[in-house]
Parts: C-alpha cells; sequence; structure tokens
C-alpha cells in the first residue's frame, strides 16, 4: 500500500535527502534548522538566507496548516502546500480530505507512507494528534 488513497508513484532518496527519508522511515519529520542563527529551514534548504550559516536536519512537530491546494481530476490525494509550526513551507500531499473539506488554515498532522517499493514519505492528514503511519 502506498498509502491511504494515495499512489505517489516509487520515492527514491540521493545522499542529500537520505536523513528526511531515513526519518520518515521511523515516523519522524525532519527539517533544517541553521545552526548560527536558530532559524527554521525547510528538508531543501543548502544554506541560510538569515545568515549564511550552514543548517543541519532537526526533528520538527510535523504539526501544520495548509496554506494553499489544487483540485485536479483522478489526482490520488490533494496537492498542498502546508505551512509548518517550525515556519517552513513544504510541498506535500493531503489525505483523508476530500477536496471540498480543504480551506485555508485547516491543521494538519504528518502521516507516514511505507510504501512496500522506495522510501517512506511525509504527507499530511487532518488534525493535531501525534503522526500515525501507513503500512505497506
Amino acid at each position: 500500500m502506498t498509502g491511504p488513497d494515495l499512489d505517489l508513484g516509487v520515492v527514491v532518496s540521493d545522499e542529500r535527502s537520505a536523513p528526511f527519508f531515513e526519518a520518515a522511515g521511523r515516523d519522524e519529520l525532519l527539517i533544517k534548522r541553521c545552526g548560527e542563527c536558530g532559524r527554521w529551514l525547510g528538508p531543501e534548504a543548502s544554506g541560510c538566507p538569515g545568515c549564511g550559516g550552514d543548517p543541519d536536519w532537526a526533528a520538527a512537530s510535523g504539526r501544520g496548516t495548509v496554506v494553499s491546494w489544487s483540485v485536479l481530476p483522478g489526482q490520488d490525494g490533494v496537492p498542498a502546500l502546508v505551512e509548518l509550526e517550525e515556519g517552513p513551507w513544504l510541498h506535500t500531499c493531503l489525505t483523508g480530505l476530500d477536496a471540498g473539506e480543504v480551506t485555508a488554515g485547516l491543521a494538519v498532522t504528518a502521516v507516514f507512507v511505507h510504501p512496500a517499493q522506495g522510501e517512506s514519505y511525509p504527507v499530511f492528514g487532518p488534525g493535531r494528534a501525534a503522526g500515525a503511519s501507513a503500512a505497506g
């Protein structure tokens, strides 16, 4: 199973993204945090835009709110932009919601998908409860 009502294909990590996907395999969301100024950054960050410091991986709460979303006919899940509680925005997919239920500011929580093939990865579902898992 690729996840609750989702088929995102096979996700493959590389050397740079491996910590993110390894953490997802443990049901943990990692993003980057600057070691110099403490600014939270997205997982793709290679440097801090504030102070130029080197970010490293840090555990995030997994809680956020919906900023924007798309409704695509025939699409599994709802493609969305989620603002994490820590501040960074993530491009992700919403699950457990019909497109008509999604609103700006909707509280969501990371849910970890563990497919039979490829890397585990986070998507977001409704609510503020602790992250749940979808077995693969």
